[in-house]
Parts: structure tokens; sequence; C-alpha cells
């Protein structure tokens, strides 16, 4: 999907570069104005969005013939639909005509994306009450990320068609209304969703997934070589009606937006590292801020209206993440030792317990590779919400294991 394509100003004294994209609806509504009820505030990290009563699984995408062809269909039926708005428009008598097709088709591609983001959110809320399988999920979501990408791709349509036409040019208001689709749809298509609709598709290998979710909102995650990803969504911050508290005052939106942002991720903002850019979505009370901080990137989205972080997208270097040891145990001088970290993943560490040195040694969970990812001697796992043994067995034939809870 199209992302902050237009640079148009500088905050002062910061470097930030802001952006502005368009327009989108909303979905939930909320009754608090302050982000640091909903992103958690560490002292030596990032803090994080945080969803409130939720269940934690760890679940496994593969290929799923059905949620493949339902994809398929979607990305089908937004050939079509484009070529239908092509042959409409070109066929338009009169200026007014055109024009009024085009509105005909904003007003559509804006229905359809607050659709959408309500078949999200009912299919990962029937999930968490377990009313529908990890497999169900994951076919719906898929099915839901092509359509969306399929708004997009009808605004872009849209867009170029206009553009090579001599007989109409679009208004501003219609400009920013094109614009803003990016801002309806930026919850449909993120990473992890874009991750298991490519194992769903059969197109990537099995994706190993944890899954933190509820009524009011969902975390996905999953490590990636040494990378940890995270996407999160509180449907509550996110509001269907009412004022842009950003645009209400001297201070222009954008900056509103960053101040609120710095509030929300302090430590973030005190190690930025470069890359910090503000971006609004036209008529839409969405705001979006990306930065590269010392531990990883970050990528959030807060609504006007509320004032707060709806949606979030973290990329974390395990390796630079600080850590806590939360549990250990010792069998014939080897030492397993569980490292917890203040954003999710745990690091699995065998050293020698006469000397504290790390070995070498090959370290299961539960007798599965599900779930890790090896840097050196240290393993780290994703949230599972079960209980699990991790065994740790060096060349010689020596074991050391440790249980941990949910």
């Amino acid at each position: 999907m199209r992302r902050f394509p237009y640079t148009v100003a500088l905050l002062a004294a910061l470097l930030v570069v802001v952006t502005v994209v368009g327009a989108g609806s909303a979905l939930a509504a909320t009754v608090e104005n302050d982000p640091l009820q909903s992103v958690t505030v560490e002292n030596d990290t990032v803090g994080r969005l945080a969803v409130p009563d939720t269940t934690t699984t760890g679940q496994r995408a593969t290929a799923d013939l059905s949620g493949a062809l339902a994809g398929d269909q979607q990305r089908v039926q937004t050939a079509l639909t484009a070529g239908a708005f092509r042959n409409a428009f070109e066929s338009a008598p009169n200026e007014s005509a055109k024009l009024a097709i085009v509105t005909d088709t904003l007003d559509r591609l804006e229905t359809r994306a607050t659709a959408l983001r309500e078949d999200r959110q009912a299919a990962i809320q029937s999930f968490a009450r377990g009313d529908s399988t990890s497999d169900a999920l994951f076919r719906k979501l898929a099915r839901i990320q092509a359509a969306g990408e399929g708004i997009d791709e009808r605004a872009s349509v849209v867009e170029t068609t206009v553009q090579e036409s001599t007989a109409v040019s679009l208004s501003e208001r219609a400009t920013r209304r094109l614009a803003g689709i990016d801002g309806a749809v930026v919850t449909l298509d993120g990473p992890l969703t874009d991750r298991l609709t490519n194992s769903v598709r059969g197109a990537a290998a099995p994706e190993a997934i944890s899954i933190e979710c509820g009524e009011s909102g969902a975390v996905f995650a999953t490590i990636e070589g040494g990378t940890f990803v995270r996407e999160a969504t509180l449907w509550s911050e996110r509001a269907e009606s009412g004022a842009n508290n950003f645009e209400d005052g001297e201070t222009a939106p954008l900056s509103m937006a960053y101040q609120r942002a710095r509030e929300a991720y302090p430590w973030a903002v005190g190690n930025l590292v470069s890359g910090l850019s503000v971006t609004g979505f036209g008529e839409s009370p969405i705001y979006g801020v990306r930065l590269t901080h010392s531990h990883g990137d970050l990528e959030t989205y807060l609504d006007g209206r509320t004032e707060n972080v709806f949606y979030e997208v973290q990329r974390l270097q395990l390796s630079s993440l600080p850590t806590e040891a939360v549990a250990t145990n010792t069998t014939d001088d080897l030492l397993i030792e569980v490292n917890a970290t203040a954003v999710g993943p745990r690091a699995v560490t065998v050293r020698n317990a006469t000397t504290g040195e790390e070995v070498i040694a090959d370290i299961t969970v539960g007798g599965a590779t599900a779930n890790r990812s090896r840097i050196g001697s240290r393993l780290w796992l994703l949230e599972t919400g079960t209980e699990r043994t991790i065994t740790a067995r060096r060349p010689d034939g020596t074991t050391v294991s440790i249980t941990i809870g949910a």
C-alpha cells in the first residue's frame, strides 16, 4: 500500500520530516484522552501499545487452499471493479458526469474500508472468545488484507485515470479524500498480517506467531532472525465520529500529533537515531509517526479525535534489548537461565555454572523448534500463554531443563 508519499515541512529544531497523505474513517469510540493510559512507558527501552484483558496463544500460519482462493477472488474482483470505473468514467458524456462517478467511487471506497475494519475486528474478537479457530482467523485476515489492497489499487486507478483525462481535474476536496484512502486502511495490512497472508497463500514458509487478543484489541508478534516484530491495534482509541482535537488551537495539527507521540514514547524520542517523521492523512484525524531509535524502529498512529495511539508497529533488534533474569536451574555444572524483556520475548542462555561463561548447547522447547531464533548460544522465545519445558543439551550429552509458565 502507499505510505508517506509527500514531504511538506519540518518541525522546529528536531529535523522532523512532516508529510501529508490523506483521510480515513474511524471505527470505535473512546472516553479518555491520555496516550499514557494505553502506551506503557519503560525506563530502558521503548514503550508499547498495551491491550487490556487479553489471552495469549502461540499459533502457526500454514498454507490454506480456501484462504488462498478467497484472496485470489478479491484480487479478481478488484481488477473487474477498477475496469468498470475506467469504462464508466471514459463513457460519461460531460465533466459533471465524470466528477459524479469519481465522487460515487470515493464514497464506495470509504464505506468499504470501514466495513473491512469492522470485519477484521469481529474476526479477532471471535477468535478471542473461542468461537473460531486460528486457521479460520488467518483465512479471514488474508481475505481482508487482499480486499484492503484492492481499495488502495482502486484509489490509484481513480487518481491515474483522472490525471490522464483532459476533460476534468480533481477538486482539492476530492484530492484529499483520494489521498486519505491510506488512512482508512492503515490497520489492514501490517507486517504480521502480510507475513501470515503469504503463509496462507503458500508463498512463504509456515509462520510462528504469538497472538494476544480480546474484545478491545489485538497484538500479533513474531521473531524474524534477530528482529522482534510486533503489531498492535487498540480499537477503542479510534473514534468513529467527533471533532479532530489536533485542529483545535493555534498549534498545527502535525505538531500536536508529534507532541502526543512524544508523551507516549519518551524513551524512543529521547534515544532517537534517525528518521523521525510525522504524517497527516488529508481530512482524516489520523496521524502517523515514524522513527528509528537505538533499539529499532517504531511506527505508530494516533487519532486526533481521541488524541491517543490506536495502532502501532515495532521492529526491535533482540540483541539490543535489555533483559532481566527471571528463572534459572543448574544440573551437573550446567546452568540454564531465562531472561525476560520489557517488550515481550524471552531469552534463554546456557552457561557453565562455575565460570559463568556461555557454552554451546542445543536448546529445544518441548521437543519442538517453533517460536525461536538463534543468536549465538542464546535462544529467543515468543510468548505463547502456555507452560513450556526448555531443555539444553551439550555435545557431551549433559542436559539441564527448566519449566516456564504462561
